[in-house]
């Protein structure tokens, strides 16, 4: 990879501001001209890329529609080779596919506008986004209502403007998903972040407008003094309404007495369990710390997120907690079958926690366990360690049928070449480009009489 820091043109000090607004200037052109030459690369890469149309049987490259209505098939591989191009993973390579086709067969003037910098890639990619659920037609139509705006109106304002004309262009698709978004009520939980995690939803109107005067006038009702609730604002009273709300209603769904625990505790072994996995080194200084003081690390609880560890004995206060130590891996023999025995397992998806692939982002829990080295009957120890590595199925069908070409040199180690020629190397700490193909040189005489 170039190292841009050696580029002359970034090691000049401008003397006056003007030289400093120039190179300015003269880098946010680079930029905008990149972005096109990266979006235009893309379609032509889409248009270019072949599958084997006679291949038959299972695990072989399929066509997939990437974009949305009235955009063309490509080969399911495509977004593994540009996913490691990009440094993205393949499954958002797969959606960059898909704007970039969307883009051009969906929204033409769009399109037009980004080649001649009217509009940055990002912004026209909102907007194409905003209309995924149309038609093409219906798409046309909101493309060329938009278009007179572009180039010419702030960003904000034609953002404002597009949700109008996204209705227009459909009146009888928006009423039916008006009716659609009736019935997607839903309130999710986040992962944990800072010790703490959020709530959203969609509800009917009236249940949350009841919601909030309901928490509004509990939290009027608890005491002010900051060493009760950290602080004696309304915000933060009302969050605390919020658990007492919550622990109320556990309470009376589990018939819990209103003097116990609502966690798990003794008396109660018939209530439902919650399971939550969390992740501690033996290093951690909390682990050591007398009486709990203010040394710690951080923990990570599988699914949520991370956690300071000194906050752990408040968080699994009343939990039955199961610790299960780490398997040494240099004392696990190998097995004989093609089946990873689960301490086996569990070792390797520690090791490498995702998807072994470049920027794989699937966790190792729900990928196959795939032999680095093909599995040949009657050969002992090929179930090994540093024969083992978590892949995702589009993956693991990628390196069997597709010709990407894998090597594990040490264990948890996975240098990769891609059919193109460009090498990675995955380890559990990401992934870095290791090799980049020499430009082929173009065949001067295809195509001569």
């Amino acid at each position: 990879m170039e190292d841009l820091t050696r580029v002359p043109s970034l090691l000049v000090d401008p003397k006056t501001s003007s030289e400093a607004f120039d190179a300015l200037n003269h880098a946010h052109r680079q930029l905008v001209a990149a972005e096109v030459a990266e979006l235009v690369a893309i379609t032509h890469a889409a248009d270019l890329w072949q599958i084997d149309p006679t291949a038959v049987g299972e695990g072989i490259e399929a066509l997939m529609r990437p974009g949305h209505d009235g955009t063309p098939e490509v080969g399911e591989f495509l977004g593994l080779e540009i996913g490691g191009l990009l440094g993205i993973s393949p499954q958002s390579a797969i959606c960059r596919i898909g704007d970039a086709l969307d883009l051009r067969h969906r929204h033409p003037l769009l399109w037009k506008a980004i080649l001649a910098g009217k509009i940055r890639v990002w912004q026209a990619t909102k907007i194409c986004a905003a209309c995924s659920h149309l038609s093409s037609e219906a798409a046309l139509k909101v493309d060329r209502a938009m278009s007179t705006g572009v180039g010419k109106l702030p960003f904000p304002r034609l953002m404002k403007a597009l949700p109008g004309q996204i209705v227009a262009a459909d009146t009888e698709l928006a009423r039916h998903r008006a009716e659609a978004r009736r019935q997607a009520r839903h309130v999710r939980v986040s992962r944990i972040e800072d010790g703490h995690v959020s709530f959203w939803g969609l509800v009917n109107p009236v249940d949350g407008i009841m919601f909030d005067h309901v928490l509004s006038q509990l939290a009027k009702t608890l005491p002010t003094k900051p060493e009760v609730f950290a602080g004696a604002d309304l915000d933060r009273r009302r969050a605390a309404a919020f658990g007492m709300l919550v622990r109320d209603a556990y309470r009376r769904i589990h018939d819990i007495p209103t003097d116990t625990p609502t966690r798990q505790g003794a008396g109660h072994s018939d209530r439902p369990i919650h399971t939550l996995v969390v992740h501690i080194s033996a290093a951690d200084p909390a682990l050591s710390a007398i009486d709990r003081g203010p040394a710690t690390g951080v923990a990570r609880v599988e699914d949520w997120g991370p956690i300071l560890t000194n906050q752990l004995p408040r968080f699994l206060a009343g939990s039955k907690v199961i610790i299960r130590p780490v398997i040494d891996p240099t004392q696990m023999a190998p097995a004989d079958a093609y089946e990873t025995p689960t301490r086996m397992r569990f070792a390797v998806e520690q090791r490498n926690p995702v998807d072994v692939f470049p920027w794989g982002t699937r966790k190792a829990s729900r990928c196959d366990m795939d032999h680095t080295i093909p599995y040949v009957d009657g050969l002992p120890g090929q179930t090994r360690l540093d024969n083992l590595g978590p892949l995702s199925r589009k993956t693991h069908r990628a390196k069997t049928h597709g010709r990407w070409k894998l090597e594990q040199p040490t264990s948890g180690v996975f240098r990769w070449t891609s059919p193109h020629g460009y090498r990675y190397e995955v380890t559990p700490s990401g992934t870095t480009q290791i090799l980049i193909p020499a430009p082929q040189p173009c065949d001067v005489s295809a195509g001569r009489a």
